[in-house]
């Protein structure tokens, strides 16, 4: 099985050790899965044309068996790029509010190629978002991929020394990891923020604003972000639109109970939970507070233990494995002349 893997180097080339976000970690397993893949660095600022037509030489130049994206942005996922002769498996991370989304989506189906998303909750936030704007066509995808497993050994449960801690990209419009400061600036926690040194004119300015916190460490290797956050009481997701939650299931795997932010009593990484008890929903910086204090009578083994079997890397692989097969056969059925011919 030969994978194209193209990456978008908005936040850097491919990097096995330095993690800047889920899109990226899930990159990450996918060429830690799978023997023959193959990584297609992308300019996203580059000219759309020129991008979509290296993806699709590319592919062509080394027999690639599948294209799988993982941007909806027009050089990954765009007009220009479903003629492609190899089949895409275009596997939808975000809640992205824009229209052009919603015709991406479709598009790509209509042409044979595949569409996943990583949870219902996720689907179910693009169907809303299509009856508001009287999009034509209804939002269906060919299944969910769950964004990420857990695997190898069990890390150890290492002694509370954070109260809270949140781990997230430093921009100021999804991820917004300082929000766990400002929450919290009116209480005595001892909270840490783990995020990276942005380049970008908006994330630079979003640290700025926020340089005068303590507690907070910057560009560690992903082992090390782990590390800090096996030590914390909670984990704070403070994305309320967040389509999965890649930080909670690794919070959940080192034992350490969620709290979620939501603004409608909901929350995708809710179903990333083996049970009810292992998170708690907020909405403001008072309800954060009162669960932060709240007594922590929770078996941290017990969550671990329920996590690492309900995530297992072994699950996730096959299913992975399925998606593409059914990706590559649907694609085969609808172009048999083109490589696919049997």
């Amino acid at each position: 099985m030969r994978i194209l893997l193209p990456y978008n180097t908005n936040l850097g080339e491919f990097n096995t050790e330095i993690i800047r976000g889920g899109i990226e970690k899930f990159c990450n397993q996918i060429v830690q899965t799978f023997n023959d893949v193959h990584i297609l660095n992308i300019d996203n600022n580059n000219p759309i044309k020129e991008n979509t037509t290296k993806i699709k030489d590319y592919a062509k130049k080394i027999n690639a068996d599948i294209i799988i994206s993982n941007w909806g942005t027009a050089s990954f996922a765009g007009a220009k790029i479903v003629d492609s002769e190899i089949p895409i498996m275009f596997i939808s991370h975000g809640c992205i509010p824009f229209g052009s989304v919603l015709s991406t989506i479709s598009r790509l189906r209509e042409k044979g190629h595949a569409v996943y998303m990583v949870s219902k909750w996720q689907n179910n936030w693009y169907r809303q978002m299509s009856k508001r704007m009287g999009h034509p066509d209804e939002i269906k995808v060919d299944g969910y991929i769950n964004s990420g497993y857990v695997q190898g050994k069990k890390p150890k449960l290492l002694p509370i020394e954070y109260d809270c801690c949140t781990i997230g990209r430093c921009e100021p419009v999804d991820k917004k990891p300082f929000l766990l400061k400002e929450w919290l600036q009116k209480w005595d926690y001892n909270t840490i923020v783990l995020t990276n040194t942005p380049t970008d004119k908006r994330g630079i300015k979003y640290l700025n604003r926020n340089s005068h916190w303590s507690g907070v460490l910057f560009d560690l290797k992903y082992q090390d972000v782990m590390k800090e956050l096996s030590k914390s009481k909670y984990y704070f997701a403070t994305m309320y639109i967040e389509t999965w939650g890649i930080t909670v299931l690794e919070s959940l795997a080192h034992g350490v109970p969620v709290i979620l932010r939501s603004k409608d009593g909901t929350h995708a990484a809710i179903d990333v939970c083996s049970d009810e008890k292992h998170y708690k929903l907020v909405s403001n910086n008072i309800e954060l507070s009162e669960a932060i204090k709240s007594s922590h009578n929770l078996d941290r083994k017990e969550i671990q233990d329920m996590t690492w079997d309900k995530h297992s890397y072994d699950k996730w692989k096959s299913h992975f494995e399925n998606c593409i097969d059914k990706t590559i056969e649907n694609f085969k059925k609808r172009y048999p002349i083109k490589k696919y011919m049997s």
